[in-house]
């Protein structure tokens, strides 16, 4: 078995629900041939360099797998006559792979993702008050923030 990487862009006009769908069924393909999927990374919408098929932006995601490449043979096959498929392209990043190696791969990705996930909670539900600030002014130089800006605002 050989390691690859597939990077492919979809048309970021896709709701997140049919990228999921996407995504879902290059696994698939990947897992029923008997390959093991490491990672996939979902990059977001990014400008192209270029327009491909007429678009200007599209959806990035990156397939990190392990597999024979009759697989990536078969993965191209289906992204090539998928319309939500602007561009993909896959690269082997190694010729032999040990699987002990893979498997702490996976499980350290999957702790990674955890800990992610409890950071996002953490932030997204905490609310922090903001500090009380005294609205008095404690100079008696007797100018007010507002003056200078009045003084901009005429000379211009």
């Amino acid at each position: 078995m050989r390691r690859y990487e597939t990077i492919f862009i979809a048309n970021s006009d896709l709701p997140d629900d049919s990228i999921d769908e996407l995504v879902e069924r290059f696994g698939k393909i990947i897992a029923d041939m008997k390959g093991i999927v490491i990672k996939i990374e979902k990059w977001g919408k990014r400008k192209l360099a270029y327009p491909i098929k007429k678009q200007q932006r599209g959806y990035y995601i990156l397939m990190d797998f392990v597999a024979e490449r009759t697989v990536v043979a078969e993965l191209e096959r289906n992204m090539k006559f998928d319309e939500k498929v602007l561009k993909y392209m896959s690269v082997k990043k190694a010729d032999k792979v040990d699987l002990e190696e893979i498997e702490k791969e996976i499980a350290a990705a999957s702790k990674d993702e955890e800990a992610d996930e409890t950071t996002e909670e953490i932030t997204s539900t905490e609310t922090v008050p903001a500090p009380d600030t005294d609205t008095a002014d404690d100079t008696d130089d007797g100018e007010t923030s507002e003056e200078p800006l009045e003084k901009k605002e005429s000379k211009e």
